[in-house]
């Protein structure tokens, strides 16, 4: 997908959508079919999947979704494909036709290899930090911190520090009770703007507001789209 400057300028202003590093000039960038809401920062190389208020300064590819509020660090990336271990060889020639006809192999009958797996899923207000690697189909929990260069190879519960090669659990970010509230709450439906006068600081402030707040606030609806529909819109204009 070609972005220039006039679409950055339509992306922000109509969308809220932003780049970092910044697109100054023509560009090639990838994630044309990657469906994500408005207010979210992606990196220069591609759009992600984002959640409104969230941002990746990583683009990789096998991910079904990334919640709200998240913060993705540089350098993350999702395993390869992986290759078959039960068989006499682990090399894809035995069950990629192309790649073996290419290379002169007469076979004709190809064994079924899933060499992608299921795709990573990342809930709400999750931080990601960098150079992590996400082994196939693992989910990181809402709240949930995977500490710089870990290898996360299972899922992550929600509001949960893990870190380490492969990444085992530190400690929990709060006691049950707290985390059980804050799930319930799902104050991550919200807009930014209804947080404006809670301390930001207090999750038992939070907390305690959540419902007041409920009563005033309308949820920001969940509206992903992609770049690649926008264009074919013309961005809707």
């Amino acid at each position: 997908m070609i972005i220039d400057k006039g679409h950055v300028e339509i992306l922000l202003n109509k969308y809220g959508v932003l780049f970092f590093p910044r697109i100054t000039s023509t560009t090639e960038v990838g994630g044309d079919g990657a469906t994500f809401e408005r207010y979210t920062q992606h990196f220069s190389e591609g759009f992600m999947p984002l959640g409104a208020y969230s941002y990746s300064l990583s683009f990789f590819g096998h991910i079904s979704k990334i919640g709200r509020y998240c913060s993705i660090g540089r350098n993350v990336t999702v395993m390869g494909d992986k290759h078959p271990t039960a068989w006499p060889s682990t090399s894809p020639v035995f069950y990629r036709k192309g790649r073996a006809r290419n290379w002169g192999s007469k076979r004709i009958d190809f064994p079924e290899f899933d060499a992608h797996g299921p795709k990573v899923t990342i809930c709400n207000d999750v931080w990601v930090g960098d150079n992590v690697t996400l082994a196939h189909g693992v989910q990181l929990g809402t709240g949930c911190i995977v500490a710089a260069h870990s290898v996360v190879t299972k899922d992550v519960p929600p509001y949960t520090i893990v870190a380490g090669v492969p990444a085992r659990i530190i400690r929990k970010r709060f006691d049950d009770a707290t985390t059980a509230d804050l799930i319930a709450s799902q104050w991550w439906s919200l807009p930014v703007s209804a947080w404006d006068e809670i301390d930001p600081t207090s999750t038992s402030d939070l907390l305690k507001k959540v419902d007041e707040i409920r009563a005033t606030e309308p949820e920001l609806p969940e509206e992903r789209f992609s770049i690649g529909r926008l264009m074919r819109n013309k961005f809707m204009l």
